[in-house]
Parts: structure tokens; sequence; C-alpha cells
């Protein structure tokens, strides 16, 4: 392959990613999909460097979260599991489950019956359905948002403390919920597009809503926030239909806004180095950059707009690039500029499902220069982050595991952790 005329520096290639050894919200440390520390193993099956594998009570594609010796994971039960047999929505129930990390045992599991307002087991709910928001904890409590049955909190025993409305209506295609709280100081802010036209930001003590900014054009946003610093500490960074707004954690206030090229809707989420920024989405495939600092005027910049293929699943960056998958494609593209660094079709085992199964939901992550990503047949990569394509490994599907892989990992200390609609995994080096 003929490299790009880009030159990297070495030293912008070895930027350290954040130090923790916890993974404790949706794609990890401030959503970067990035930790410090060993690596999982490259080669993995059901014979290898599988340390356990667990049933799950339910459905579900929110991602697993990492906090101590446990981990968290959602799912749901009573309707919509079965296609054939989809049952009643009133028989809904939501599910937050606490799991030994060293064995996969549960410890505890917290239920939150009660669906009748949701929106119906059609369309592209079938492809992600009633759990597909990561929770995320402090180490204290842990909260999940469960659609509109609303944003819980949950003691480390899985006892209830407190649940909040932060709306219940529906999208105008009714593909139901996806974006994931996070937590920002004492402040829990969800994206509440989808169920309230609404960006919220939560009491973590308390459950108060804080503050709510309103529109009805903030529908059609299934991203999760992700967090940029300023001047004054760090802002909030939404990316809704037409806009990406900053807005301060703590108060509310709107600190500026830059027109976005994603017009119809946004699923995957901004991604941050430094101070600048960086989305990409649409059925069009369009992407910017963003200078979140900006010029004399304080006012952000925008670095570059270009179209730009992409997905559902949110990049990784490494060094000054970013990396995704879509549709099979795995990508890389220079932060500088957006240009590509190429773009390579990853190899499928003979019998692998196509279409959706082929649609690559799960989002990226890394540990130094080692990218891994899932297939949403289950198939396992290990890409290396550089100017030239090169995939260190690719791993077979788990055996008795046919259902979908639409979650993103979670990564600590060697370990990595994915779940299936039916099973979570861990996944590390094998001991004797």
């Amino acid at each position: 392959m003929i490299l790009t005329a880009l030159t990297l520096s070495l030293a912008a290639w070895l930027t350290p990613p954040p130090a923790t050894s916890t993974w404790t919200r949706f794609r990890g440390p401030n959503g970067s999909g990035r930790i410090e520390g060993p690596a999982p193993p490259t080669e993995w099956s059901s014979d290898a460097n599988l340390r356990w594998r667990t049933a799950l009570p339910g459905s579900g594609t929110s991602s697993p979260i990492v906090s101590g010796d446990r981990v968290y994971v959602t799912a749901y039960t009573g309707y919509g599991v079965d296609p054939e047999n989809v049952g009643e929505l009133d028989d809904l129930a939501r599910h937050l489950i606490a799991l030994d990390r060293k064995s996969g045992k549960e410890l505890w599991r917290a239920t939150v019956p009660g669906g009748s307002e949701e929106d119906p087991y059609a369309g592209f709910i079938c492809q992600h359905g009633y759990a597909s928001s990561t929770p995320v904890t402090d180490g204290e409590r842990i909260y999940a948002l469960f659609g509109k049955a609303g944003l819980f909190a949950f003691e480390l025993d899985g006892e209830e403390i407190w649940r909040t409305s932060v709306g219940a209506f529906s999208d105008p295609a009714k593909w139901g919920s996806a974006t994931s709280p996070i937590l920002v100081g004492e402040t829990i802010v969800v994206d509440a597009g989808v169920l309230g036209h609404q960006l919220v930001g939560v009491d973590a003590a308390t459950g108060d809503i804080k503050w709510s900014i309103e529109d009805a054009s903030y529908t059609n946003s299934w991203s999760t926030p992700t967090t940029v610093p300023s001047a004054d500490g760090e802002l909030v960074l939404f990316s809704v239909p037409r806009n990406v707004i900053a807005v301060d954690p703590a108060t509310g206030e709107v600190a500026w806004k830059v027109e976005s090229p994603m017009d119809d809707s946004t699923t995957a989420s901004v991604i941050t180095r430094d101070q600048e920024a960086y989305l990409m989405g649409t059925r069009a495939g369009r992407g910017l950059a963003i200078d979140c600092e900006g010029g004399e005027d304080g006012e952000p910049d925008v670095i570059w707009k270009k179209s730009i293929r992409s997905g559902i699943s949110t990049p990784v960056i490494v060094g000054n690039g970013m990396f995704w998958c879509s549709s099979g494609i795995f990508m890389g593209a220079s932060l500088d500029d957006g240009e590509y660094f190429f773009r390579e079709r990853v190899p499928r085992y003979d019998g692998a499902s196509g279409g959706f199964g082929s649609a690559d939901y799960s989002s990226p992550v890394a540990v130094g220069d080692l990218i891994f990503q899932f297939a949403r047949n289950g198939e396992g990569y290990v890409l290396r982050a550089s100017e030239e394509f090169e995939l260190v490994a690719h791993n077979p599907a788990f055996e008795g595991d046919e259902s979908n892989f639409s979650s993103s990992p979670a990564l600590a200390d060697g370990d990595m952790f994915i779940r299936s609609e039916r099973f979570l995994y861990c996944i590390g080096e094998s001991v004797d």
C-alpha cells in the first residue's frame, strides 16, 4: 500500500492514553475508548484466552462497565426478546446486573418492571431492543437510564436510591432510546433528546433535575455526550441534529454552538483530543472537526468539514489518527484534515452473516497502538493504529452464541469484557 504524504511524528503516536484501571462509563475514560496498562490477548476463541462466559438473564445492547472487582451490565426481559413470540409490552422489565470480575458469577440483580409507555417491538427497535444505554458509576452508586421508565440510581448492593423521569416522548420513527448517561462532578448529564426533547443535568445525590435545555429539534439524537477542557474547567459537548452544543455541566448555561453537518440524526459520540472535537455521522456520511478553544473572539473554530464514510459506531483516536469500522470496512483518517490513511475490508469467516450482521455497531477500543473491534456476528479483530492498514489478528465468533454483538468492549488490567445479546464474556490471558 502506498502511504499518504502525511508524516506523523513519533511523539504524537506515543501520546499515552488516560491512566486508569477502571472503565466506568460508555467507552471508558471520557468516552475515549482508550486505556493505559496491559493489553488483552490479541487472539481468543471458545477454547483459548476466554476466562469466563456468563449467560445473561435477558437481551440487550448496552456495554459493560468495570469498577473495582465488579462488572455491571443491563438487560431486558418479558417483551421483545424472542422475535417469534414478542409477548406483551406490559411485561417488559429491565435489569441492572452486577457480576464478580474474576469469576463472572452474578452477585445481584436489580429489576425495574413495567414498559407500557415504550415504543412497540417493530422496525429499528428490533435491532437493539430496550436495554441499549450503558450505565455509569462513581464507585459509590450506579446510574442507569431505562428509557421512558427514567434515570435510576442504585447502591452498590443493588438497592434503588431514586428514579427520575427525563421524558416519555418518541422519535418520529419510534426507534427507541440508546444514549448513555455520563457523570461530570456531581451532575449526571443525559442527552434526552429522543425521550424529552431536552438536554438534562441531574443531581447525582438526589435525582433532582438541576437544569434542562429544551428544543423540539433535539430528537433523533442517540449520541452520548462527552467533555472537553475549557478555561473555567470543562464543558459538556452534545451532538444533536444540526448543532454541536457546549454546556456548563454545573449550571446548564450554553457556552457556544457550532453548526453541524449531521442534519438528520446523530449516533456516534463526539471524540476529543485536548481541546479539539471530532464527530461523524448521517446517512450521507459527513465529518466535522472543531477547535473548541477558538480564536481571539473565544468562539470555536471549524478545523475541517467534509464527506467521510461513517456508521453507528464511534471512532477511537490514537495519536494523530482516528480509526473506525463501518459495514465491514475498517478506516483510518488524519485528525489534521480528515483525509483517509486507508479504507480496507476486513475478512469474514465462511458462512458469516451479511446485512445487519456486518453493520458493525460496536465501537473500537484501544490499548497502546492496538485497536480491538467486534463485528456484529461476534468475530473479533485486532488492528495496528498506523497510517498503513495492518490486521494483527482475526478471531472467530464464540461457539454456541449466534446472537448479535452490538455493544462496545470494556478494558481493564489486561482483560476485555464484551457482551452479546445472550452472554457476557471476559477475554484475558489463559491461566494454567
